[in-house]
């Protein structure tokens, strides 16, 4: 079976994506348990998740697998029984961070209803980010995003890991920590995060700053734009912070076909123009949105 990635080249638990979510796929050895063993009034979460991945050998994590399996095949094989036992544990503390993650992939899974959307996007704000690789982590949240649901706790989390950041090979780019930000949120409403943003602006590193800059700039609100503001006339802050605000709020020298290309994109609606390109993980993409981010900014005022 495949099982939620750690980001170690040698793990055994890799990325599983079927959009909009992650989901479940089979390893080419499978151990298939009995499901009883799982379950009483409740599912035996903390013998089961009693483990870090990432502090785990390869070898160390092939001995997991049989027990995780066993507890997935034991949820799958009576989930009107056993969905419940899963949300109750997916919404209770205390937990190994580890299950808060796949078993809101579990959960996902199974079920597509706003209630479980959101029961695994608060869940997966109490993971590890150590033990989850940081695609798998951002195109699924981009994707619950994406339906509605308010991912912004476990997006905000990434603010604490300057390293955070993943490759696309067919694109030969990285996505940085501001990218990775912005997917995850800007789907969202807007009220949803974007003064949990502001508050967060001055207990973290000068990376995680301009990561928030970047996102509230591609938001798009007088909030977000007092703070970008703001922060180029504080001469107390960094000189690199600042720099980077100033830089985001400079007029562009665009060319003929770039200035047409927001003309028209302005008239056929930026919102849906926007949402499209959400959608979609490429440098092309994220062209797309800072182009749509310049429509926008151009035809209306900030929200």
């Amino acid at each position: 079976m495949v099982r939620v990635p750690t980001g170690q080249p040698d793990s055994i638990f890799v990325s599983r994506l079927n959009p909009p979510y992650m989901v479940k796929i089979m390893f080419p050895v499978i151990f298939l348990l009995s499901a009883s063993f799982a379950f009483g009034q409740s599912l035996d979460i903390d013998s089961i998740y009693n483990f870090s991945p990432s502090k785990l050998t390869r070898s160390e994590q092939e001995k997991k697998v049989p027990a995780l399996d066993g507890l997935w095949n034991a949820v799958k094989s009576d989930t009107i029984k056993n969905l419940p036992l899963l949300r109750n544990g997916l919404n209770a503390p205390n937990h190994n961070p580890f299950f808060y993650y796949d078993g809101a992939m579990l959960l996902l899974s199974l079920s597509e209803t706003d209630n479980d959307k959101t029961i695994a996007a608060n869940a997966i704000a109490k993971c590890d980010l150590a033990d989850v690789d940081q695609k798998g982590y951002v195109t699924m949240l981009n994707g619950l995003a994406n339906t509605g649901i308010n991912v912004t706790k476990a997006a905000v989390k990434i603010l604490n890991d300057t390293s955070f950041t993943f490759f696309l090979p067919q694109h030969a780019m990285y996505f940085k920590q501001g990218e990775c930000l912005t997917y995850m949120l800007l789907p969202q409403n807007k009220d949803f995060y974007a003064d949990t943003l502001i508050s967060l602006f001055k207990s973290v590193n000068q990376n995680s700053q301009k990561s928030i800059l970047y996102t509230l700039w591609f938001a798009y609100t007088c909030k977000g734009d007092s703070l970008i503001n703001a922060v180029i006339a504080n001469r107390t802050i960094s000189k690199e912070v600042s720099a980077f605000a100033e830089e985001l709020m400079k007029s562009p020298n665009l060319t003929g076909d770039i200035k047409k290309q927001i003309n028209e994109i302005g008239k056929n609606g930026v919102d849906d123009f926007r949402r499209k390109a959400l959608q979609r993980f490429s440098d092309e993409a994220l062209d797309d949105l800072i182009i749509s981010t310049l429509a926008l900014r151009k035809s209306v005022s900030c929200r």
